[in-house]
């Protein structure tokens, strides 16, 4: 019988070697992949992790407005004064800063033509008077006579007598009217303050000559201001308009005056904008009794708009421009991603208006990325304080 044939220690090390590296073959080929893929998709779940966003929570401002604009103080009037007739100046009584009431003689001229003007037109007014008294007794005597005997004188001489008389009645009208006016120009030789206010310039000099008139080259003589109230004129932007009414109150400050604040009053606006600046003229007057402002000073008109409707004041880095009408990402309870479309009020720089597409409460993502899409989850991070206060 044959025995059985055993394999020689070396062949039996060598097949357990083999078998050996068949198997630690077959784990590297099996294992390493997975732990590849393993590690890969940890990483990439690592960078794939939710955006973390910071939201802001919507709430309602119905508080008035701070808008603060630059202005300038005007007199409520300002007149150059002109001379109204030709003269020397001879008695000046006010210079500049000086305070004149209405109707006070500011200056004295010399006159020397238009007197003799007016003693001429007195002469003149004499003489057309006699010619209207013979003319007048002429009239009545033909008329006398033609009613007494009417075939001694023919109509005709008496129509003209009395027309001689009509004539000569209308040229004392006419030298009364001549005499009145030189009369006018000669008391111009007084001038007068127009109303009761601050002479703020003097143009002229003692013997000056003055010719009257206020175009060509006749000088100014006086520019009188009245300060008792103080315009300031302001241009108000065109999303403001609608807030300036006649009546409304508003704060002047004045850098030169930091422990007073004026109280100014919308007293009229041009209810036309600018076509190039889209801004509305409006005038602000302050009382001004104590005559402390002086016009031309610098200041700053407050007013404090009142919303029209209560709107929310969100961050301006919270809208989303992409394509389209501006948006807002809205959080919802699961933490998902909501853009709303929205529209815009009156926009402050750092903050805006939202007057429609949110509602009170909302979670708005503050300075989105353009991960933030429709649909999208998010992680919520930090909240986003809100101001107490509204701009200004």
């Amino acid at each position: 019988m044959n025995e059985p044939i055993v394999p020689s220690q070396s062949l039996r090390k060598w097949l357990i070697g083999g078998l050996a590296t068949l198997l630690l073959a077959l784990f590297i080929t099996g294992f390493l992949p997975r732990f590849w893929q393993s590690e890969r998709l940890e990483k990439d779940a690592k960078e794939t992790r939710l955006p973390s966003v910071r939201v802001a929570t919507a709430t309602l401002h119905d508080k008035p407005t701070q808008l603060t604009l630059p202005s300038s103080t005007q007199a409520h009037h300002i007149t150059p004064i002109w001379a109204r007739t030709n003269g020397y100046l001879v008695k000046l009584n006010v210079d500049i800063g000086d305070v004149v009431k209405e109707g006070q003689v500011l200056a004295v001229l010399d006159t020397p033509e238009v007197d003799q003007q007016y003693m001429q037109a007195l002469a003149d007014l004499a003489n057309v008077k006699a010619r209207r008294e013979i003319a007048k007794i002429s009239a009545e005597r033909w008329q006398e006579l033609y009613k007494k005997n009417s075939e001694a004188l023919s109509k005709q001489e008496v129509d003209e007598r009395v027309a001689t008389f009509t004539a000569a009645e209308a040229q004392v009208l006419a030298s009364e009217a001549n005499l009145n006016r030189l009369k006018q120009l000669q008391d111009f030789k007084y001038v007068q303050a127009p109303f009761t206010g601050v002479i703020t310039q003097r143009n002229i000099d003692l013997g000056s000559l003055v010719t009257a008139g206020s175009s060509g080259s006749p000088q100014q003589l006086f520019q009188i201001a009245d300060v008792d109230w103080i315009r300031n004129f302001v241009y108000v932007p065109q999303n403001y308009f609608r807030s300036i009414k006649e009546g409304v109150e508003a704060q002047v400050h004045i850098r030169e005056f930091p422990e007073r604040t004026f109280k100014g009053i919308v007293t009229r606006f041009a209810k036309a904008l600018d076509p190039v600046s889209r801004t509305l003229l409006t005038e602000v007057d302050i009382d001004n009794k104590d005559q402390i402002i002086y016009p031309g000073l610098y200041t700053e008109v407050t007013f404090f708009v009142t919303p029209d409707a209560p709107y929310f004041l969100l961050p301006s880095a919270s809208i989303i421009i992409r394509s389209g009408a501006p948006r807002l990402a809205v959080i919802d309870e699961n933490n998902v991603a909501h853009l709303n479309v929205v529209t815009l009020g009156r926009d402050y720089g750092k903050e805006i208006e939202i007057l429609t597409g949110i509602k009170v409460g909302d979670r708005v993502v503050v300075n989105p990325t353009e991960k933030i899409v429709d649909g999208a989850k998010v992680e919520i991070g930090d909240p986003y304080p809100l101001k107490e206060t509204k701009p200004s």
